[in-house]
């Protein structure tokens, strides 16, 4: 490793901008990466550089296990915070308190251990209220728009005006954020839909058409993070910063350009008065609900139709000497949208849709944190139901272990299930499977009594959860990643029984020579590398430990 590199840490690695940012910078930086998902699900190349650590941002523990471990792998110089919550129902939810104001308050009390040179925040411009017409947001414009995302931002922005008296601050307000491959779940939307080829529904513009925001490429906002690195001595203590190409540009403008890129020549629109627009948003949302299948469409969007979020980004473009390339213009880059649409159809739908996917909070990680808050009282249960007289002939080996040994060997099982459900990724299970099958197999016990300790762990696991307000409606969910992660791990025990079962004699001596966990000091130490935030290799491992 090149300590000598500069290092960033990054939050919302996962994300789509962060994404973009971690791969563009590979080589450059040594990255440390803060991401709900595992690396390889984010589809980031793992490389020597490059830090993934799988965390939760609003777990001030989970926070103290990345100050040790960058401070133990050289340090970082900067802090790009890009995680947050955002959905667009409009309704208050606590996630946006806890993951955008608290995680923000963690992230700089973090920076300020780690002695950083500056901490560069992205809020959003879609948190300031449309200006009247004829006039434009600029660096100095308040974060006043009146709903729950808008009032999350503005206390974080808030939070951070207090810790720029000691430590370098940059707040750069991010206008629509768009790909080659679009990566924009407005623009997705209306794209998806003025292409769609239905001759009427397609044509539908709201109102006039002049509904408009502005909007950055993915490209030009790397540049500007990067600037904003290079030049980090030079500027202010604290200031704020606009990521967007000056004025906005209406669905109308976009109407016209895409629909002549996809269909070569020019399509009329078919301009909806508003006050059919309401009625028709509350139509589509209310279908979306019927199908189960969600639109992005809400009733609230009616509010914002012929509305403009123009900008004037003059101040930006002077200070950081840094200005949108005019190539990367969202008008122009439609044809390489509209192109991809036409000639990867599939991968463009997929790259897209998937971003809807992770919009909001995942419950994968809900479900984690309340499995890791409940692990201690449900693995004493768990010892206690195994100890029970009646279990006498259901669980005869494990009732012979060491008590301490037990619970460490059940903890292991529960971590696991954990960790699928952290990483969502099974990767390790079937391993696991396999190597505790062999061990368990020349200790004398059965292929039942192992799947049965599995079967119970899983379902003292499952019952909890189902009980949690929070994840009313997710009982399937739940079942797939608790129940079928321990299906796999049972379906692998039976399999490797079948084959140890036609073992000659002397082979299964040879596997008892084979080393094997035989204190809960071991178990303990490959539990707590379950748990790691940066574990993600430790699928790979496993064979080697036991």
């Amino acid at each position: 490793m090149n300590n000598r590199l500069p290092g960033i840490l990054v939050t919302g690695a996962s994300g789509f901008i962060g994404r973009h940012f971690v791969i563009a910078l590979s080589g450059k930086f040594r990255i440390f990466c803060i991401a709900r998902r595992s690396q390889k699900e984010a589809g980031v190349p793992e490389n020597a550089q490059t830090h993934w650590l799988q965390a939760d941002i609003t777990k001030w523990k989970n926070l103290l296990s990345v100050f040790e471990y960058v401070q133990e792998h050289g340090g970082t110089d900067y802090v790009l915070h890009l995680a947050g919550y955002y959905d667009f129902t409009l309704n208050e939810n606590p996630v946006y308190e806890e993951t955008n104001v608290t995680g923000t308050r963690y992230l700089l009390e973090l920076s300020k251990m780690l002695g950083v040179k500056r901490f560069i925040f992205s809020s959003s411009l879609a948190a300031c209220k449309f200006p009247n017409a004829g006039r434009a947001l600029t660096e100095k414009s308040p974060v006043d728009a009146d709903y729950p995302y808008a009032r999350s931002k503005r206390r974080a922005e808030a939070i951070i005006e207090d810790y720029s008296e000691t430590l370098p601050c940059t707040i750069v307000r991010l206008a629509a954020v768009f790909s080659d491959w679009c990566e924009y779940p407005i623009l997705y939307m209306l794209l998806k839909s003025w292409l769609s080829k239905n001759t009427l529904l397609s044509r539908v513009l709201g109102g006039h058409g002049e509904s408009a925001v502005p909007y950055i490429h993915i490209k030009d906002l790397i540049k500007l993070f990067l600037r904003i690195i290079d030049i980090s001595d030079t500027l202010p203590q604290r200031a704020v910063y606009i990521a967007g190409s000056q004025g906005s540009i209406s669905h109308i403008d976009l109407f016209r350009t895409a629909t002549r890129y996809y269909y070569g020549h020019d399509v009329k629109p078919f301009k909806m008065p508003k006050i059919f627009a309401r009625p028709g948003l509350v139509i589509l949302s209310f279908l979306g609900w019927l199908t189960g299948k969600e639109t992005l469409e809400k009733p609230w969007m009616a509010e914002y139709i012929d509305k403009k979020l123009t900008i004037d980004a003059s101040v930006t473009y002077k200070a950081l000497d840094w200005k949108p390339t005019p190539r990367y213009h969202i008008l122009r880059r439609l044809l390489f949208i509209t192109e991809k649409m036409i000639t990867h159809p599939k991968n463009w739908e997929f790259r897209n849709e998937l971003l809807l996917q992770r919009v909001a909070y995942r419950k994968s990680t809900e479900i984690y944190n309340i499995l890791i808050d409940l692990r201690e009282s449900l693995v004493n249960q768990l010892v206690e139901e195994v100890m029970k007289p009646e279990n006498k002939k259901r669980f005869p080996n494990y009732r012979n272990m060491d008590q301490d040994l037990l619970k460490w060997y059940i903890t292991l099982n529960y971590q696991l299930v954990s960790s699928s459900v952290r990483n969502r990724d099974r990767a390790m299970i079937p391993n696991y499977a396999q190597v505790m099958a062999y061990r368990r197999f020349v200790e004398g016990f059965t292929a039942k009594e192992v799947k049965d300790l599995m079967f119970l762990t899983a379902k003292t696991m499952e019952e909890p959860l189902l009980e949690r307000p929070e994840l009313k409606g997710s009982k399937q969910r739940v079942d797939d990643y608790i129940m079928l992660t321990a299906q796999l791990a049972i379906d692998e025990f039976e399999d490797t029984y079948e084959i140890l079962e036609t073992y000659p004699p002397e082979q299964v001596a040879a596997i008892d020579t084979i080393k094997a966990v035989s204190n809960s000091h071991d178990l303990k130490r490959i539990v707590l590398q379950l748990e790691d935030i940066c574990s993600d290799s430790l699928s790979h491992q496993l064979s080697g430990i036991f």
